[in-house]
């Protein structure tokens, strides 16, 4: 059945011609220019009017949005690249619930300042975790950590603490920072079943090392945890750039972390390296594979210096 409505000035149901017409509107002092269907009356060429017809307020908020590189289904796929609920999603950015629902129904126009934080975390999971971490405060410590981990899952926020406690006031190179890790693993493992980081180590050129070290060391720099300096001899040094939460810390991996740091402390990287190639972990397995935590029975801190 064809499409029929009414037209006023010719008192009858017809059967309206269709025409696409570029119409401009101001939205926050930008022009937005759109296509919009017109519907006119064969009969006497008036403009009809369609109460079925899609709100062109959507079409022309859209288009607004397309100066930012955003639309209404992007602002939501946004939210739920970080894999969090609208409440959530709000929270971690100091903002309402309330406001997440009404831009992803495109209910309301997000304002400049909000398209560009939309912006900033599109695709960007540091800067995402930068603006997270200034409103950690108002979230509180127990929201704050269920947030990071839940977008950090790269990473989560007990083993970025390790970083932060091994490094606190002790600048080490890439390879000083592995042999600590690996160290305070075997160490709590060998204890108390459990390693402390939710890494696994296999077997490196230069001993045991975690999985993709690069990339990780990389994103805590990127996330505002740890800073690259020199040392006198042009080395790399990794800094931390704010402590470690000792909340997140029981007494025996304190006890655990301190009783590594107190060993290793002072000691250079080739070194280390030598006492790691005499662990038996290392040397019964093959390059680049994982060096199973059951040979931690077999790690001693005091042996082979």
């Amino acid at each position: 059945m064809e499409k029929r409505l009414y037209c006023f000035n010719c008192n009858k149901d017809v059967e309206p011609l269709c025409n696409l017409q570029n119409n401009s509107y101001i939205v926050h002092k930008q022009k937005i220019q759109i296509k919009e269907k017109v519907f006119i009356c064969p009969l006497c060429n008036s403009e009809l009017f369609d109460e079925n017809l899609d709100n062109s307020l959507y079409d022309i908020y859209n288009e607004y949005l397309k100066l930012y590189d955003l639309s209404f289904s992007k602002l939501k796929k946004i939210r739920e690249s970080y894999n969090l609920s609208q409440e959530l999603f709000a929270k971690s950015l100091g903002w309402s619930k309330r406001t997440i629902v009404r831009y992803e129904n495109a209910d309301s126009l997000p304002q400049k300042q909000y398209l560009q934080i939309y912006n900033k975390i599109k695709n960007n999971k540091s800067e995402f975790i930068n603006i997270l971490k200034t409103n950690r405060k108002s979230l509180g410590e127990k929201l704050y950590f269920k947030i990071f981990n839940i977008v950090n899952t790269e990473l989560d926020i007990k083993t970025i603490n390790v970083f932060l406690y091994v490094l606190e006031n002790n600048y080490l190179t890439k390879t000083q920072i592995m042999k600590n890790l690996f160290s305070i693993d075997f160490q709590s493992f060998k204890e108390y079943s459990k390693s402390i980081t939710s890494f696994k180590y296999a077997h490196g050129t230069y001993g045991p090392i975690f999985d993709n070290k690069d990339a990780i060391l990389n994103l805590l720099v990127k996330q505002n945890y740890l800073e690259m300096v020199n040392d006198e001899e042009d080395k790399i040094l990794f800094k931390p750039t704010t402590k470690p939460d000792l909340v997140l810390f029981n007494k025996q991996e304190l006890d655990i972390m301190n009783k590594v740091l107190s060993k290793l402390r002072g000691k250079n990287a080739k070194k280390l390296t030598d006492w790691s190639h005499k662990f038996k972990g290392w040397i019964e397995t093959k390059n680049g594979e994982l060096i199973d935590y059951s040979y931690a029975k077999d790690f001693d801190l005091s042996k082979n210096w």
